[in-house]
């Protein structure tokens, strides 16, 4: 990544430094929950209309597996420091606002067993095992990625459309893999709004904090999606599980 021409520029070793912290942060907090969560018994679900419309999509794990990469995509488009940490506290405060949720107000996921039989059921079994459905409300997959498409459409509309577009995908992939709920989604993304905008209309940074890099960085965060889905295809390209391993997704 190229480092802009303004006082307050990043290096290259921060801006990973920084992005590397937050990701790591962000995981152990959600997985922590979310496996001490998944071994209660957890009966609490939000159906809606929309829910009964979405068909289950195995597919759709391709989609889904994107939330990092989407969630990365500001840190590859921000040139100034001051902008760059608004943004990991914008991403701190969504995670802490599903916090209390998560543990008092517990919304699961049912799901039937589904038989492993290709490269993107396999995929649901790799996900279903890494995230069980227990810090279901609010959704993190659909707040980061709408928190995403806010901080990148600061700096380019044309980006934060983009971004827009591909977090509504990842809404609708959460339902296709009986992952969330409608509501999941509808809430996570209000809330991924609200501190969005908070953070960056309370005391406004000057203009000269909204510099973008250049569009290319954004291979960045493609980059980090195919190393994602080559860590979850490769065991399955080169044989080392198959139906036989695996059985059934468990539901």
């Amino acid at each position: 990544m190229p480092e802009p021409a303004a006082p307050h520029r990043l290096t290259l070793p921060a801006r990973l430094g920084i992005l590397a912290l937050a990701m790591l942060g962000s995981v152990a907090v959600y997985t922590g929950i979310n496996l001490a969560m998944a071994a209660q018994p957890l009966v609490r679900t939000l159906p809606t209309a929309v829910d009964a419309w979405v068909g289950f999509t195995p597919a759709a794990v391709l989609l889904y597996l994107g939330i990092y990469a989407i969630a990365a995509t500001p840190a590859c488009l921000v040139a100034d420091r001051r902008l760059l940490l608004r943004g990991v506290l914008a991403y701190g405060l969504l995670l802490l606002s599903g916090v209390p949720f998560w543990l008092l107000w517990p919304v699961t996921v049912p799901r039937s067993p589904v038989p492993v039989t290709d490269l993107f059921t396999w995929g649901v079994a790799l996900m279903r095992w890494i995230d069980p459905p227990a810090n279901c409300f609010p959704s993190m997959h659909v707040g980061e990625t709408v928190l995403a498409a806010i901080l990148c459409g600061a700096l380019d509309r044309r980006v934060g459309a983009a971004i827009g577009a591909l977090a509504l995908g990842v809404w609708w992939s959460t339902m296709a893999l009986d992952q969330h709920w409608f509501l999941d989604g509808l809430a996570g993304a209000l809330v991924a709004a609200a501190v969005g905008l908070g953070v960056l209309r309370i005391r406004p940074l000057p203009p000269g904090a909204f510099v973008a890099l250049p569009l290319r960085n954004l291979w960045w965060a493609v980059a980090l999606y195919a190393l994602q889905f080559l860590a979850a295809a490769l065991p399955w390209w080169l044989g080392l599980v198959g139906p036989a391993d695996v059985g059934a997704v468990a539901g």
